[in-house]
């Protein structure tokens, strides 16, 4: 049992991250990264399938540990099913009110949805934002200042349009220059994520401690 558990998928992960390594840096095995490439929507179909199963699982174990909120894990499943079923039947060539369905469902119910979490986003943001600038340090005086001739470049008029060009230079100099050092931080990051789990080292993804 510990051979299914552990050691095989601890293998089948150092041999093909090895070779998905090796794919890349190697021009002579251009072809098998090709042949790689057309195996990863069978992969994605495994996700889906195990995200649904997960998903099924908390709701129904949610509904029975708290019956107080299971209205909204039923809307949930409600809404899995139809949206499954409509996508599913509308992509054949005789969906007809399947794919109408679908996508006013998308249309009329997910992007609203979309826009309404993404407003309340802004809340967060600007609360953030207010615990950011409190002057405290002069690192965070400069965030302010900074942050201060941002929104005012991005209204500016009249005798305020000095800032425009100001707010540019900003946006375009320091902060793409953070954006890149945070880029190579977080490449540098999945390298060494990467390394520690072909090595073994890393095990977290096998469940358990």
């Amino acid at each position: 049992m510990n051979f299914w558990k552990r050691r095989l998928p601890l293998a089948l992960t150092v041999i093909y991250g090895l070779a998905g390594f090796a794919m890349q840096i190697i021009p002579a095995l251009n072809g098998y990264r090709d042949i790689q490439n057309s195996w990863m929507p069978i992969l994605f179909g495994f996700s889906i399938a195990i995200g649904v199963a997960s998903l099924t699982k908390y709701h129904f174990t949610k509904m029975r540990r708290q019956p107080e909120e299971r209205v909204y894990s039923i809307i949930t499943f409600i809404s899995l099913v139809v949206m499954a079923v409509a996508g599913l039947i509308g992509m054949s060539q005789d969906g007809g009110v399947f794919t109408k369905l679908f996508d006013n469902l998308f249309s009329y119910v997910y992007v609203p949805l979309q826009a309404t979490i993404f407003s309340l986003l802004a809340f967060y943001i600007t609360s953030a934002a207010y615990r950011a600038f409190k002057v405290s340090e002069w690192i965070s005086t400069l965030l302010l200042v900074s942050g201060f001739i941002v929104m005012l470049g991005r209204v500016a008029f009249g005798p305020l349009m000095v800032f425009g060009k100001l707010s540019e230079w900003i946006m375009a100099v320091p902060t793409v220059a953070a954006m890149r050092g945070l880029l190579i931080g977080i490449g540098l990051g999945i390298m060494a994520t990467a390394i520690k789990i072909i090595l073994g080292i890393e095990r977290s993804y096998l469940g358990g401690e």
